[in-house]
């Protein structure tokens, strides 16, 4: 019985042994020499232009979740076009502005570039500068200051509110390159520039003009 007894007793130390562990001492805790870092979900932060250009689409009937238009917003302070796709933009451009570059245009003549959010009435190529993107000034919003500045006599009352507003390139790049504003209220950008923007513009753009 005695021998039965120790017999038992090795069979059992061999099988403990036969594991990973070796069956002798403590098994050690497995650890990260960098432990892995929570799981956070990432959340957009909108610029305030982007917040901006979400509130112009969603006022023109563009669900920001699902609609991708071309947007072009354009600075005049800073005399900057950006591109957007949707809420992404793409790519910012110089431009130079009319002959008067900081007051809202009010009617024929003044060289001032109006205000406000517009939409493509055509775009096609242009003799004198490369291509012309053609813009729905006048608006109801335009009628409406033409008429209150007329009632308030800050223009003659035979003033014409004018037309044929739009984007465009230059016959001579010196001077959109130096800065100099020279249309009689349209947009200019360089050539090259232009024509990045042209094959991205449709129906459907959104032209958003602003002072800041």
């Amino acid at each position: 019985m005695r021998n039965l007894f120790y017999f038992m007793c090795a069979v059992l130390l061999l099988a403990g042994g036969a594991g990973c562990g070796g069956g002798l001492g403590k098994p050690e805790t497995a650890t990260l020499d960098v432990p892995l870092p929570e799981y956070q979900q990432q959340q957009t932060q909108l610029t305030p232009e982007q917040q901006y250009v979400a509130k112009v689409l969603t006022e023109n009937g563009y669900d920001i979740n699902r609609d991708k238009p071309t947007v072009i917003v354009i600075h005049k302070i800073s005399r900057k076009l950006t591109c957007y796709r949707g809420l992404t933009p793409i790519k910012t451009f110089p431009v130079v502005l009319g002959n008067d570059p900081l007051n809202d245009k009010l009617c024929q003549g003044d060289t001032c570039t109006p205000e406000g959010v517009y939409r493509v009435r055509a775009k096609y190529p242009h003799p004198k500068w490369d291509s012309f993107i053609w813009l729905d000034y006048p608006n109801t919003q335009n009628w409406l200051k033409f008429g209150r500045a007329k009632k308030a006599g800050v223009i003659p009352p035979e003033a014409d509110i004018g037309g044929q507003v739009g984007i465009h390139g230059t016959e001579d790049p010196y001077r959109n390159i130096t800065g100099q504003n020279w249309t009689k209220g349209c947009i200019s950008l360089l050539n090259k520039d232009l024509q990045e923007i042209y094959p991205l513009v449709n129906k459907q753009t959104l032209i958003v003009i602003t002072k800041q």
